[in-house]
């Protein structure tokens, strides 16, 4: 097999695993709405209940809690005279 096609068929296979859907819910707010847009949440969430004991509710609690998280987040610049930024103000 030469080393383009090798390259290629790699190429594809990261390609195809890179496309699944990990955003958050549309609603976060309507447990039936999360349901109704990923059905597959709910076959996984019954047989999690079945296997470790924890409600439906609680996992989707939990998923509405860590659908909200923003990863990224930093609290604002200050500025002294309007315009010398002097860092990122502390959250600690």
């Amino acid at each position: 097999m030469s080393r383009h096609l090798r390259s290629l068929i790699f190429f594809l296979l990261v390609a195809a695993c890179s496309s699944s859907n990990f955003s958050a819910p549309r609603n976060l707010d309507n447990a039936c709405s999360i349901v109704k847009e990923r059905p597959a949440y709910l076959k996984a969430m019954k047989r999690a209940e079945r296997k470790w004991g924890v409600p439906v509710p609680v996992q989707m609690a939990i998923i509405y809690q860590e659908s909200k998280f923003i990863g990224n987040n930093r609290t604002p610049i200050q500025y002294k005279l309007g315009v010398i930024p002097m860092g990122r103000q502390s959250s600690a």
